[in-house]
């Protein structure tokens, strides 16, 4: 059973970002969804991929300009997220999009209203984009304490080469002084501080409530070092490791058959697969994912449970 801790939504309206990027690419036919973009395509992809179940980190903020990269806004629903969530519980996470720039919404109140009224037990937040911070700017403080007391998972983009205005916005130092001071808030690194991958692997180390999600980048620079601190294993590093597509920007199924074809510890695949994920996501927490029969399953509930 597979947690894909970066796969999107590809609904019309919710996926406009991805779409233009993938068709600019000239690789639409590699992603059918993306051109169909109904909900049947979607999960007809997961199911061909051997996905059990996409966390949708789509996100939402007015865009920027990185160095020569012109990124445009991204304009996901919380309120489709929680939809989609609400009626395929075990097959589908949604993840709250906030600007903390303030501009498409007040942070805070969105935040509270993702969490308290539609249900969303995750956020992603691209503090490097806008307002242009760093992840340990005290700005962004209020929002960590209400994850931590809501025990909402936080997935910040941690990416050096599209996060922020300097490559340094991806340096792991940031997220150590998050982790540090709300030991109690989970977070996942979307695109797992790249290029500062060793450092990554060596802060996640440290801690319990840090994981890595290197996404696509696990194939860049530093590839081996993944593999090697998986397998390795020095100080518990295979339970700090998440696997994710970055679908639809990939498709999916190769994503899939390339992460598992990777020279793994076997033993180590079923918490890069699912393990992992469950404890950093707090599934066992969530009643709707528990009762739904893929919760079951992944939770050992179910009679028919597998690792």
């Amino acid at each position: 059973m597979i947690i894909d801790c970066r796969c999107r939504l590809t609904l019309a309206g919710e996926a406009d970002y991805f779409y233009d990027r993938v068709r600019h690419a000239g690789q639409l036919a590699r992603v059918p969804a993306l051109g169909t973009q109904t909900i049947e395509a979607f999960f007809a992809e997961l199911d061909a991929a051997g996905v059990t179940t996409a966390v949708s980190v789509s996100g939402c903020n007015p865009g920027a300009k990185l160095g020569r990269f012109e990124l445009p806004a991204r304009t996901s629903s919380n309120d489709a997220m929680a939809e989609v969530q609400a009626a395929y519980p075990g097959r589908f996470i949604g993840v709250a999009g906030i600007d903390v720039s303030n501009q498409k919404h007040d942070a805070m109140s969105e935040l509270r209203r993702c969490v308290e009224e539609l249900g969303l037990f995750a956020v992603f937040i691209e503090p490097g984009r806008a307002p242009g911070c760093n992840l340990d700017d005290p700005l962004l403080y209020p929002l960590y304490a209400y994850c931590e007391a809501k025990g909402v998972t936080l997935i910040p983009q941690t990416s050096g080469l599209l996060g922020g205005k300097l490559l340094d916005y991806a340096n792991p130092r940031y997220i150590e002084k998050v982790a540090s001071d709300f030991p109690g808030l989970n977070i996942i690194c979307g695109h797992g501080c790249y290029p500062y991958v060793r450092e990554a692997i060596v802060m996640a180390c440290r801690y319990d409530n840090v994981w890595l999600a290197p996404d696509s980048y696990l194939y860049h620079l530093g590839h081996a070092d993944w593999l090697q601190a998986v397998n390795f294993n020095a100080l518990g590093f295979a339970s700090r490791f998440v696997f994710s597509s970055a679908y639809p920007l990939n498709a999916l199924a190769e994503q899939v058959t390339r992460f598992r074809e990777l020279a793994w510890a076997p033993e180590q695949l079923p918490k890069l697969f699912c393990r992992n994920a469950l404890s950093a996501l707090r599934l066992a927490d969530r009643p709707a994912f528990r009762d739904s029969p893929q919760g079951a399953q992944m939770l050992g509930l179910g009679a028919r449970a597998t690792p």
